[in-house]
């Protein structure tokens, strides 16, 4: 709207009342109470007067934010406000500013934003439109701060930014184009890979127009070059950090469809094309290249480098936060962001695979690197906390090891084998436990890869063996018994002589592998429901294996006697249990109801498979 269509009264009052016919507070008080969508052009023109906008620019930073139409005035105030005061502004903002995660995607928050819009036109900028607009300000006044020590001013800007960041792609983006302005690396848009995601276009720094001197400049310290690239070296793997966590990029799993793509199903979409075609998968591919070109344009590739800041001792890091107030003295002050490092780490390796980068690749191996890795990131509270972690952090300890494993990086240096079985563990806990399914797979195929390639038979029964007596999970039971299968299958298939080439494997598993199941006659119905439902992973797959050893062929590996045991206290009872609760289930009105008809369903596939495997063993 042009200032000749604007309320009268408005524009007369606030160019009237102009410094010196009344002092600047009193011109702020006036502006505010006269402040409106419609004042804005001509305050616009008003806040050209340089010295003006020095006395008064910082006030309006929380005025003008709110009001649709409100940016270019707030450029003029960071070009020619007073810098030192107007930062402290924005931070100030940016720490009140709770910005809602993926407000502009899609998906969580879009169908009020569209209402929003729909509403009004000029409705107050939505939080993620703040949060950019604050970053723009801060890329014309940080150039702007002359003074000894800068990087004081960009520590406390940075950590106000990231205090409010919340990785959505628009807000991720306007931070990839803040850090290209403050430090200056500017670089063509990468040749990408053909897409067509459509990604917010972010303002790409100050605008043309002259911004005022600092009126305190000083000269500045030469240490501090150093500093501020260290910074903002560690705010991006912070923001990276985030993003990656809070985006899923199914590193682990794309790496399995190139290393095998036998495996990905018959007329599904590969996770691959998937990533190729979809334009949010691709928006996330994009996002995250930017950032780690970004991290790379300011000095951070070093695998040593980002290897020294996963493992720096957390007494060190507890220190640096309590003592926020410290600003850095040094580079080595400042902290990489830990899992963020770990996902640099991982954007090389993967990029080395998928999109064949020739950058150098790091030089590691499963044990000790890997299992380094994984005891840092997974499981720290315990093992009863391990698929807890943050998604990205596990989807990133998973793709480092299929990548060591598809490279047959198994060893470097001796192994014991302790070591060995805690590192299965940890993987395993985390095919049970984790809430992805592409996750869990990944972590079954690198836990079974890693166990069958270790060159000591009785140590791979062994912990095949203590799987299967002392895990609480039943799925993660029954991966047991696949892996004690395959390793049957490698035996006979390669005519080794070990264990799994003779009956001790299947005699030292007995005990665990056919429980005693005569105590489920005295269960309840309800009790035998609930049991049978939790367990049911487990049966399939003994039973299944059962069937399996009953085949002429591995008849030899059979212990004299085993089958008429596993018979009286592992199948018999366990038929009885099956057809008391399916006989339950069927006399109950089940219709409407999915879930007990999905325990229904279950156990028909289970006594179909229990009847099977019983004239296998019969015959």
């Amino acid at each position: 709207m042009s200032s000749s269509s604007a309320p009268v009264d408005a524009i007369k009052a606030i160019t009237e009342s102009l410094p010196p016919a009344s002092d600047y507070m009193t011109y702020l008080t006036i502006l505010e109470s006269h402040l409106s969508p419609d004042i804005l052009p001509r305050l616009n023109d008003i806040l050209q007067d340089a010295e003006l906008t020095q006395n008064i620019g910082w006030d309006l930073v929380h005025l003008l934010l709110p009001l649709p139409g409100g940016e270019k005035c707030l450029d003029t105030v960071a070009r020619l406000g007073n810098p030192r005061e107007v930062v402290l502004k924005v931070t100030e903002a940016l720490e009140l500013l709770k910005l809602e995660a993926g407000a502009e995607s899609r998906e969580e928050g879009e169908e009020d934003i569209i209402q929003e819009k729909a509403e009004s036109a000029r409705s107050e900028p939505t939080n993620v439109d703040k949060f950019c607009i604050l970053l723009n300000l801060l890329s014309t006044l940080h150039p702007r701060i002359k003074t000894k020590y800068p990087s004081r001013f960009l520590s406390t800007s940075l950590m106000a930014v990231l205090a409010a960041f919340r990785p959505s792609n628009q807000a991720t983006l306007a931070v990839i184009s803040f850090v290209h302005t403050i430090s200056g690396k500017k670089r063509p848009p990468l040749p990408g890979r053909k897409s067509s995601a459509n990604l917010p276009v972010v303002a790409s720094g100050p605008q043309a127009e002259e911004s005022a001197p600092d009126p305190e400049a000083q000269d500045e310290d030469p240490r501090e070059a150093a500093i501020q690239q260290k910074l903002l070296q560690s705010f991006v793997s912070h923001v990276l950090e985030d993003y990656v966590n809070s985006n899923s990029l199914e590193w682990s799993a794309r790496l399995q469809e190139s290393f095998d793509p036998t495996k990905v199903v018959t007329g599904r979409r590969s996770l691959g094309k998937a990533y190729r075609e979809d334009p949010d998968l691709q928006s996330r591919d994009i996002i995250v290249g930017q950032l780690v070109a970004l991290a790379k344009d300011l000095g951070l590739s070093s695998y040593e480098e980002l290897l020294a800041a996963i493992y720096k001792r957390e007494e060190t890091l507890e220190d640096e936060e309590e003592s926020e107030e410290n600003y850095p003295t040094s580079p080595d002050d400042i902290p990489l962001a830990q899992a963020g490092s770990l996902f640099l780490i991982t954007c090389f390796v993967f990029s080395s695979v998928l999109f064949e980068s020739k950058a150098p690749q790091p030089a590691l191996s499963i044990f000790p690197d890997h299992t380094k890795l994984v005891k840092h990131f997974i499981g720290t509270a315990g093992p009863a906390t391990i698929g807890s972690e943050a998604q990205g952090t596990i989807d990133a300890i998973l793709a480092i090891g299929l990548w060591l494993e598809h490279n047959n990086q198994f060893v470097s240096g001796p192994l014991e084998d302790d070591e060995f079985l805690q590192h299965l563990q940890s993987l395993s806990l985390l095919s049970a436990n984790t809430p992805s399914p592409t996750l869990r797979y990944a972590a079954h195929v690198l836990t079974s890869s890693i166990l069958h390639a270790h060159p000591v038979d009785r140590l791979r029964l062994t912990f095949i063996s203590d799987t299967l007596e002392h895990c609480p999970y039943e799925t993660l039971k029954g991966s047991a018994v696949s892996w004690l299968k395959e390793e049957i299958i490698t035996a006979k298939d390669r005519k080794s002589e070990n264990v799994f080439g003779t009956t001790t494997a299947l005699a030292a598993a007995q005990p665990y592998l056919f429980p005693d199941t005569s105590a489920l006659a005295d269960a309840t119905e309800e009790e035998l429901e609930q049991e049978l439902a939790q367990s049911f992973p487990y049966h399939m797959a003994v039973v299944n294996f059962i069937y399996f050893i009953s085949a002429d062929q591995y008849a030899h590996l059979v212990p004299p006697g085993m089958i008429t045991v596993i018979e009286e206290i592992y199948l018999g009872p366990l038929r009885d249990a099956q057809a008391k609760s399916l006989a339950a289930l069927d006399a109950a009105d089940t219709s409407g109801k999915g879930e007990i008809e999905g325990s229904a369903t279950d156990l028909r596939l289970l006594g179909d498979r229990i009847a099977l495997c019983s004239i296998k063993a019969d015959n």
